[in-house]
């Protein structure tokens, strides 16, 4: 059925009012629209879309409506009135208007301003906000096209609301949040993409880099410059990979760029990996997972000397083929020496346990107490037999899928079950955020417990122990995700204050996906200030892996190859 120009917009808003979903064209591609006053259209779109609970992007009529809802500083207005018009992460006013299942368990929502002339006279209707999300199934790439949008989308949306301007580009919209005044990506896509990173000295050799598995975006780098892809997604599933080529022959083609070197993840089993070692056109250099991290926060800051790079994420593979993620790593763009992690831990069940953190808490508990924890009345092991515990501990004990991390991702999830947040989870990070979500803007003392020698494993235990003796305690919730965040910290900036002693370093590099959570952030950048540190961070590229290739650019640049 198509709607005459006339009466367009009236029967757009009247499906709106009656809870429909519109697939809108935009500019990188198409949106899902819907009321998010409307609780039960908002839950429709989530089961046809098949987003469980992540949060929904929102986009307002003008700034006045945005502040109806939300919290906003200046520094936040001004990356919403900005050219780039990302989507903001804002403090949510607590408005009784919008529907509780727009960011279920979270206190904050995504925000973005209208930035083309359809997204303006849709708003100048009667609705002053909108829930503006990608158009696609659960992580596929985004719908550009009218036939792909009415073949992908017809099974979620009610209306399409098309134009025959053509998208050549896929292009996500940007995801921004503002921590200590700083603007902080944790998406660069439509508005800055194919802006470049500019280095602080020249690359010796022009650098295809290929960057990770999640959160994918590609690179090239010559001269002093490195051009990041937009946001490509997570490499898990054949539309996705098709995307991933796309941008690679994009890039070399608007840019005339031929490489001399292809960077690409350590890990054997990324897709984007087993593409670098399949092209034949140049070199290929593998680069550390966080060695790439460490390396993407000096370069942006313009560091060449060697940092102590405090690198925290959920996985990424080890030089020693175990799971990295609680990393302090000492080094430059050449090379690096591990310093200090977080104590190992089995991950019982491996990818399992990602979604399930009742599991690494299980994982955390019993390597604190050991079998003493059958004894332990915790109730995120409450809906498990003493046999069930027992099977999976013997699993951790002889090494059955249970595969060694140190990832600080892993004891965010460890911690939020442990506590009674989550026990299973639907996308990634969800209980990390929820953690910080019961944290108030007061800050605890931390846990007082030996912090160790600062070098090596670090005492991961002591930590566990002191929650699980909270919780037992009946502690309140908050106090103890409170306690852990400021722990946590003092326990990383005991180990770089060692680091400093040894090596007379004072850069700190923060990078990882970890610093995603604005309050692990603040405080580990205060407190590492007061102890005299310079602290670096990200403020021109994702923290997340987003931010891979541009450190695997660097470092294969200044590779031996």
């Amino acid at each position: 059925e198509s709607v005459g120009a006339t009466d367009l917009f009236a029967r757009v808003w009247q499906t709106i009012s009656a809870g429909g979903i519109i697939a809108l064209r935009g500019l990188g591609g198409f949106h899902l629209v819907v009321d998010p006053r409307n609780q039960e259209a908002v839950a429709r779109l989530r089961r046809r879309k098949g987003r469980q609970e992540k949060p929904f992007a929102l986009m307002a009529r003008d700034l006045s409506a945005v502040e109806r809802y939300a919290v906003v500083n200046d520094a936040e207005k001004t990356q919403l009135q900005s050219p780039a018009c990302p989507i903001v992460l804002l403090l949510s006013a607590g408005s009784p208007d919008l529907a509780e299942n727009i960011a279920p368990a979270n206190r904050y929502l995504g925000f973005m301003l209208p930035y083309t002339p359809l997204h303006h006279r849709l708003l100048s209707g009667p609705h002053d906000i909108l829930v503006m999300t990608s158009g696609n199934l659960s992580e596929e790439p985004i719908a550009i096209s009218n036939e792909e949008a009415l073949a992908r989308l017809h099974g979620i949306a009610d209306l399409f609301l098309l134009h025959n301007r053509e998208i050549l580009q896929r292009c996500d919209d940007s995801v921004v949040m503002v921590v200590d005044e700083v603007p902080r990506f944790l998406r660069r896509s439509r508005g800055y993409v194919p802006g470049p990173v500019p280095l602080r000295s020249p690359l010796p050799k022009r650098v295809l880099a290929c960057g990770g598995e999640l959160k994918n975006t590609v690179a090239i780098g010559r001269d002093r410059h490195v051009i990041l892809s937009q946001h490509i997604g997570d490499l898990d599933n054949t539309e996705a990979f098709d995307f991933f080529r796309h941008a690679i022959e994009h890039l070399q083609r608007i840019f005339e760029f031929k490489p001399e070197v292809i960077a690409c993840d350590m890990h054997p089993e990324y897709g984007s990996s087993i593409w670098a070692r399949r092209r034949s056109d140049a070199p290929m250099i593998a680069v550390q997972h966080h060695h790439a991290h460490l390396a993407a926060v000096m370069a942006e800051n313009h560091v060449e000397e060697p940092c102590i790079g405090i690198i925290l994420d959920g996985t990424g593979y080890g030089s020693d083929a175990t799971i990295w993620g609680g990393e302090i790593l000492i080094g430059d763009f050449r090379s690096f020496d591990r310093w200090a992690w977080l104590q190992p831990v089995p991950m019982p069940g491996g990818e399992i346990a990602i979604r399930e953190p009742w599991r690494m808490a299980l994982s955390h508990v019993w390597n604190a107490f050991g079998e003493e924890t059958l004894t332990l009345p915790l109730a995120c092991f409450q809906d498990y037999s003493r046999e069930e515990i027992m099977i999976i501990a013997t699993a951790m004990q002889n090494g059955v899928n249970a595969p060694m991390t140190s990832s600080c991702g892993r004891l965010f999830d460890a911690v939020a079950s442990l506590v009674g947040l989550r026990q299973i989870v639907t996308f990634e990070a969800q209980a990390a955020i929820e953690l910080e979500m019961l944290c108030q803007e007061q800050m605890a003392e931390p846990y007082d417990m030996e912090l160790g020698a600062g070098s090596g494993p670090l005492p991961v235990s002591e930590l566990v122990r002191c929650i699980a003796g909270a919780v037992l305690n009946r502690n309140p919730m908050d106090l103890i995700a409170q306690k852990f965040h400021c722990t946590l910290a003092e326990l990383f900036i005991h180990a770089a204050t060692a680091a400093r002693t040894r090596t007379g370093i004072n850069t700190v590099a923060l990078s990882g996906g970890v610093y995603q959570n604005r309050l692990f952030l603040h405080i580990m950048q205060q407190r590492l200030q007061r102890k005299g540190f310079n602290a670096i961070s990200h403020r021109l590229a994702p923290t997340n892996d987003g931010g891979l290739a541009l450190g695997q650019v660097v470092i294969a640049g200044h590779s031996a190859l």
